[in-house]
C-alpha cells in the first residue's frame, strides 16, 4: 500500500489546528524584570517570571532581592524598574521610577509586581506596588493586567433607506417651550389663584 505525499501534506497541515481546538496548553512566556539604581551603569535582574497570557497565570522562576550595595548606588532611595522590549530594530528599555524600599519590601512581605500586557499578549510595562497580602512570602506576588483593544468605529456602513428611496427621517429636537409648557401652566395657575387671597 503506497500513500501519496500530496495526500499526507494537507493532513499534516491540519494538525496544529486540531491541537489548538483540543485545548492544548500554550507555551509559557517569560519576562525578565530588572531594577536599575540611578548611580549604577547597568541594570540588575530582580525577577524572572513565567506567565501564560491566555489564562493570566504566572509563576516566579527566580527572584533576587536588591542587596545593600544597591542602597549605596541609590542615595535618594530611587531606582528604575522595568524591562527590555524588543522592537523591529533593537532592544529598548521601558521602565518607571520607584523607591528602593518599595522594591525590597520588608522581612514579612514582598512587593507586588504588575505586568501590563498589550492586546497582542506581550509585556509592555512593569510597575511595583506595596504588598497588600498579610501572608509572609519570600518572593513577590505577580499580577497580570490585560489591556483590551478599544472600540473600533463602524466604517462603510450601508445607509438604510425607506422603500420609496428616501433617507431616514431626522428627529427634530423640541424647543424649550415645547418640552416644559406644563411648568409655565402650573406657575401661571399658582400666580392667578394666589392673587385673590389679599382681599
Amino acid at each position: 500500500m503506497h500513500i501519496s505525499l500530496s495526500v499526507l501534506l494537507p493532513l499534516f497541515s491540519f494538525l496544529p489546528l486540531l491541537a489548538k481546538a483540543s485545548g492544548a496548553a500554550a507555551v509559557p512566556s517569560f519576562a525578565d524584570v530588572l531594577y536599575w539604581p540611578l548611580g549604577a551603569s547597568q541594570p540588575s535582574q530582580l525577577a524572572r517570571i513565567s506567565y501564560d497570557p491566555l489564562s493570566l497565570t504566572s509563576t516566579v522562576v527566580s527572584y533576587t532581592a536588591p542587596d545593600s550595595a544597591s542602597l549605596k548606588e541609590s542615595p535618594d532611595d530611587l531606582v528604575r524598574i522595568g524591562l527590555y522590549t524588543t522592537t523591529s530594530s533593537s532592544k529598548e528599555w521601558v521602565g518607571s521610577l520607584a523607591t528602593l524600599s518599595s522594591i525590597i519590601g520588608d522581612t514579612d512581605r514582598k512587593p507586588t509586581i504588575q505586568l501590563h500586557l498589550s492586546p497582542s499578549r506581550e509585556v509592555y510595562h512593569v510597575s511595583v506596588l506595596p504588598s497588600d497580602s498579610s501572608v509572609a512570602t519570600n518572593s513577590p506576588e505577580i499580577k497580570l493586567i490585560s489591556s483590551e483593544a478599544g472600540p473600533r468605529p463602524h466604517l462603510n456602513r450601508p445607509i438604510v433607506v425607506n422603500p420609496d428611496g428616501t433617507g431616514p427621517e431626522e428627529v427634530v429636537e423640541k424647543t424649550f417651550f415645547q418640552k416644559y409648557w406644563w411648568v409655565f401652566l402650573i406657575v401661571g395657575f399658582i400666580a392667578m389663584s394666589g392673587g385673590g387671597e389679599g382681599q
